[in-house]
């Protein structure tokens, strides 16, 4: 199992570009892909039943964007910083 978060994104996604933001600043490792062009982006939309952007897999495990960002914003830096580390640990 690869301990990477996969953000699985459309190419407009405003709640993808806040989420990728606190990823990079934060120094946690993830790959994007976009269900527009990648094959394996559309099979995860499809195995996760994801219905909006973004999808956020870690070790498959799905996690609720809509709990992470509220206006444009990161809602608790600290509990999602965590809850990031913590879901990649349990992948090891």
């Amino acid at each position: 199992m690869e301990n990477i978060i996969k953000i699985v994104r459309t190419r407009k996604c405003r709640k993808s570009d806040v989420i990728i933001k606190f990823l990079i600043e934060n120094n946690i490792p993830h790959e994007i892909k976009f269900v527009e062009s990648d094959p394996e982006a559309q099979e995860i939309y499809k195995t996760f039943n994801i219905k909006a952007s973004p999808g956020i897999i870690v070790n498959d495990v799905s996690v609720n964007p809509y709990g992470l960002v509220e206006k444009c914003k990161i809602k608790d830096s600290g509990k999602v910083r965590r809850m990031f580390e913590e879901l990649l640990v349990s992948g090891e």
